[in-house]
């Protein structure tokens, strides 16, 4: 069981760690992490009963309609919590909280990939579908970030393109023929541009950017836990405490 746990979580916690560092100027405390990962892993449960009412009522599942439950509920998670919280306080956090929440929704879907097909399933999910997840959910991270942090209203785009992302990878590998199956490598290449692009914008607008180029390069410490954070940081990355 604990084996089991380790091998669904361990690509999300790399992926979550990946992009965490990529927020330079004030990263995120890990305790608001970590509770943006347990509020997406806890939309797999809601995800799954409502494919299973279309399975039901419908006789399939539109890969479409999959993209529009999963993406909708990762978004709540986000939405409904982190997004008022004061450590949501520019718009690269849209986008490391959109990835946490979407890890937690993937590495739990991880687990019970593993049970229903055994442990080599995560040879295509780890380093796929755990990342995909992340990918989609970055349109509406960051329409997120927009909006709490310039008052710019493009979350109905972000959360339609998450949706349209995530169909069209998921028809992808659904389809029967391995040579339409490999397509998935490109997306994710296109995917993966698109999400650095919007890092790198976020990054450049940042209000913590000018504050943390301004002070000494050597990182100092949090007074709270005694731990190093980055130049210009409000919080405490480790702790979550005020600085």
């Amino acid at each position: 069981m604990i084996e089991y746990v380790a091998l669904a979580v361990a690509p999300g916690a790399f992926w979550l760690w990946f992009f965490w560092r990529k927020d330079r100027y004030e990263r995120e405390p890990a305790s608001c992490l970590i509770k943006s990962f347990f509020l997406g892993a806890g939309m797999v449960i809601p995800a799954a009963l409502l494919e299973e009412i279309v399975i039901h009522e419908f006789g399939m599942v539109d890969e479409i309609l999959v993209g529009v439950i999963e993406e909708t509920l990762k978004f709540l998670a986000i939405y409904l919590y982190m997004y008022k919280k004061s450590q949501f306080n520019e718009v690269m956090d849209g986008i490391i909280y959109s990835a946490a929440a979407a890890l937690g929704f993937a590495s739990l879907e991880n687990l019970f990939y593993i049970y229903s097909y055994g442990a080599s399933v995560m040879l295509g999910r780890a380093t796929i579908s755990t990342l995909g997840h992340v990918l989609f959910a970055s349109f509406w991270g960051y329409a997120l970030g927009l909006k709490k942090s310039t008052g710019k209203n493009t979350i109905p785009i972000g959360l339609a393109l998450s949706i349209i992302a995530h169909g069209i990878f998921n028809t992808i590998l659904m389809a029967p023929n391995w040579y339409i199956n490999v397509l998935v490598v490109p997306l994710m290449v296109v995917l993966y541009r698109s999400m650095s692009g919007k890092m790198r914008k976020s990054l450049e607008q940042s209000p913590f950017k000018e504050s943390a180029g301004s002070v000494d390069l050597m990182e100092p410490l949090c007074s709270h836990c005694g731990r190093n954070v980055p130049p210009g940081s409000s919080f405490c990355p480790h702790c979550g405490e005020r600085l």
